[in-house]
């Protein structure tokens, strides 16, 4: 497309998308004459029942066009919009910490801002009221308005901000310092089983798959809160557990590099993952599950892949194994809930499992280390 539209004035196309612009009517008329000469010579056919003339705004990858301007596709910000009402006042900070992060781009922010600020009073009782979710409403809309996608330019570096928290995967598409796209999704039931690093791994498929068109073909840095993660990514395939293991290589198409960076330095990933938009559910898919061979299942999560090899009785009494086991039930809730920064900060008894804590995961119910299971402490 590039090769055959190439020297055409007020003509943009990506892939088969082509918009042709002007100052005025003449000039947007010459134009399109242009195009349609060119369609001729190269044998380019166009579908007419897909053809919009002369029209006032047009909706083009990711941005809506109009003669006033350029304005933010709806499309883009509906996570943001989505976002539930805060529930307590440890939501109610995130959602604050991130009009905060972005006070400068919103206009008269102290004052949209000072009726849910109150609720933060250390004497304040949480009652959430109508004065309060209609400030909630116009803030969610200032920062859809106002300032959370900036133009994307293909020539400037990407990243992409994750974060995960038991309740929800958020993500962030950044150029400059500055969000282009956002993104919320909201965990599963059994997704929510997962543990830590399994999470913040499904945010960084999460995001891939949903900013493919952004990512694909380029070079591009992963900005996570979660240490274990970078230093996985880092090592050999065969060192991650079962689950983690299909989510790396479901990456492995993408040229990327993962970098810690503080979760205080990304709130617009860590608000969006606590606060997920609740119509946005869906499993993401990591072609992993083999349920139901020869066994009645309850539990869609609890036969897996990692498993095959056991009969579902021998399954049981791994899953029962691990559970009456005090040590591998306490290491099986951290590496739910997540490791501290500080080797220090752990009971003495489960520093032993420090040093390779980003191999540990859990998995129907079994802790594993890389493919191996730890059925004993």
């Amino acid at each position: 497309m590039d090769q055959i539209l190439e020297g055409l004035d007020g003509v943009v196309s990506i892939a088969d998308d082509i918009v042709v612009s002007g100052k005025n009517e003449e000039k947007h008329d010459r134009h399109l004459i242009g195009l349609m000469e060119r369609a001729v010579e190269a044998g380019m056919v166009f579908n007419s029942e897909k053809c919009a003339i002369k029209q006032k705004s047009i909706s083009f990858f990711g941005n809506l066009y109009t003669e006033d301007g350029i304005k933010p596709d709806v499309a883009k910000v509906r996570d943001i919009q989505g976002m539930p009402s805060p529930q307590n006042k440890d939501e109610l900070h995130r959602f604050l910490g991130m009009l905060t992060y972005l006070a400068a781009y919103i206009p008269k922010f102290a004052e949209k801002a000072h009726t849910l600020r109150g609720l933060m009073k250390s004497d304040a009782l949480w009652v959430w009221e109508a004065d309060h979710q209609k400030c909630f409403e116009e803030l969610k809309e200032a920062i859809a308005e106002d300032v959370c996608l900036k133009y994307y330019d293909a020539s400037t570096p990407l990243t992409l901000e994750v974060d995960a928290s038991q309740k929800g995967l958020g993500i962030a598409l950044v150029q400059n310092e500055k969000p282009i796209a956002f993104g919320s999704k909201t965990l599963t039931d059994c997704q929510s089983r997962y543990s830590n690093i399994e999470r913040e791994m499904l945010t960084i498929v999460y995001g891939m798959q949903r900013y493919h068109t952004y990512l694909y073909g380029k070079s591009f840095t992963v900005f996570t809160d979660h240490k274990p993660l970078v230093t996985i990514c880092a090592k050999p395939l065969h060192a991650a557990p079962p689950r983690l293991q299909r989510m790396l290589i479901k990456t492995q198409g993408y040229n990327y590099e993962v970098k810690y960076r503080p979760g205080a330095e990304m709130v617009l990933a860590d608000t969006l993952s606590r606060l997920p938009n609740p119509e946005n559910d869906g499993e993401i898919q990591l072609d992993e599950r083999i349920d139901g061979v020869n066994a009645k299942i309850d539990d869609p999560g609890k036969y897996t892949i990692a498993m095959i090899n056991f009969s579902c009785e021998k399954q049981e009494a791994l899953r029962k194994l691990t559970a009456d086991d005090p040590k591998l039930g306490q290491l099986k809730e951290l590496i739910y809930k997540g490791w501290p920064d500080s080797m220090k900060d752990l009971p003495k008894d489960l520093r032993a499992y420090w040093s390779f804590r980003d191999e540990l995961a859990v998995e129907a119910g079994v802790i594993f280390k890389g493919r191996q299971m730890l059925t004993h402490s």
